[in-house]
């Protein structure tokens, strides 16, 4: 005896895969929000922290604080000059303006050519023409170590560097090993530089590290008028007040008295 089942079920095909992706996207979002929100944190409290200490110290372009690319050159200028053992760095805030722009062009140069080699080799396996070769793909994974090497280079000098701007900033308000101390945790901790430096915006600065600020000029007395051919302008003589020059007195000689009027 033959039994046949003719029922059919339908699946919607793709709605797992769809709830998934969606699940995942949303999720990305998230994470994404969240370290924007972070970095704006970061970047407002680190403005507000180098303003401050910049207006504390005379600097009349303390509003470069809050400027993108600026604010490494306002960062550095507040170091002031950094003497090593043997060398100084004189103009700190050039430098760590200067790194981080010439290393951004350099990366982009070499990511652009490895993109525009893997785009040219799938091309030719698109065409059917052999693709990429082996010395396309050596060339391809030499420039892939040499930006690796170039990244870590660059990230050693520019922690280096930030070290030194941010120990001689902390020295002005603590004391010398405990600013090498908040500097190298600056260089490691994300987000540990931004709160150390809002945190010692309105510190008092340590004895004798007071910044020498320039006291205003005292005012300028007015100058005498001066005759056209040179010589200072005689005083004009005294008014009677009906409008005519008051003639002067005939000097009186000491010895010499008036006489007394005679009667008639």
């Amino acid at each position: 005896m033959n039994f046949e089942y003719t029922y059919e079920y339908d699946y919607p095909m793709g709605s797992g895969s769809d709830a998934l992706a969606a699940a995942i996207l949303s999720i990305y979002l998230i994470v994404l929000t969240v370290a924007l929100i972070f970095v704006l944190v970061d970047y407002i409290f680190h403005s507000v922290g180098l303003y401050t200490i910049g207006k504390r110290m005379g600097k009349n372009n303390s509003w470069l604080a809050f400027v993108p690319f600026a604010r490494d050159y306002f960062h550095g200028e507040l170091a002031g000059e950094i003497s090593l053992k043997s060398r100084k760095i004189k103009n700190p805030g050039i430098w760590n303006l200067i790194l981080p722009i010439a290393y951004g062009v350099i990366t982009s140069v070499f990511v652009a050519v490895i993109v525009g080699a893997i785009v040219f080799g799938a091309f030719a396996v698109g065409r059917g023409s052999g693709g990429i070769g082996a010395g396309s793909i050596m060339l391809i994974l030499l420039l892939y170590l040499f930006m690796i090497a170039l990244l870590l280079v660059y990230a050693g000098i520019h922690s280096t560097l930030t070290i030194l701007i941010n120990t001689q900033i902390f020295e002005n308000f603590t004391t010398h090993n405990m600013a090498i101390v908040h500097s190298v945790l600056s260089a490691i901790i994300p987000f540990y530089g931004a709160f150390c430096m809002f945190a010692m915006r309105n510190k008092p600065f340590n004895p004798g590290m007071e910044p020498r600020l320039t006291p205003p000029e005292p005012p300028v007395p007015p100058a005498p008028p001066v005759h056209p051919e040179g010589n200072p302008e005689p005083s004009a003589p005294p008014v009677h007040p009906e409008g005519n020059p008051e003639p002067p007195a005939p000097p009186v000689h000491p010895e010499e008295s008036p006489e007394p009027p005679e009667n008639p």
